[in-house]
């Protein structure tokens, strides 16, 4: 599967991030059987995150429609909460999907997982935030 991968910024109380996907028409689609060549990507979270990763595409980023009828494609493994809230998806200049996800409401550590199709995923790794800076805080 070749993808491209745009970004497209929106503005409001909290950062998310749109993913703009160009597939080869003779790649596999994620779960959705009449993706267009060219579509956005929306990455959330629901509850509180302790379902994984969900999906959401636009043909023209104003209506969305869910992938793989709503499922997680990466259910959280590590972390002090093993949760899955606000997923970040960036893609490198290699082609490969970085996520990475805060695990916890008050833990010391955020995920981190790749992908070169968004649909398997690496092994999932807690990464310590501040854990080397003396007198950081857990935040009240």
């Amino acid at each position: 599967m070749r993808i491209t991968l745009k970004l497209a910024a929106l503005t409001g109380s909290r950062l998310v991030l749109i993913f703009c996907l160009a597939f080869t028409p003779a790649g596999p689609c994620l779960s959705a059987a009449d993706l267009p060549e060219t579509c956005y990507l929306f990455s959330y979270f629901i509850g509180n995150g302790e379902d994984g990763l969900h999906l959401l595409w636009s043909r023209d980023s104003l209506a969305w429609e869910t992938l793989g009828g709503g499922k997680s494609y990466l259910k959280p493994e590590v972390g002090e909460s093993r949760l899955m809230r606000d997923p970040c998806v960036i893609q490198g200049p290699d082609g490969t999907f970085r996520m990475v996800w805060t695990t916890s409401w008050n833990g010391k550590t955020i995920g981190y997982a790749s992908s070169r199709d968004l649909i398997n995923w690496s092994e999932q790794k807690a990464i310590p935030v501040m854990a080397h800076e003396p007198g950081t805080q857990l935040g009240s």
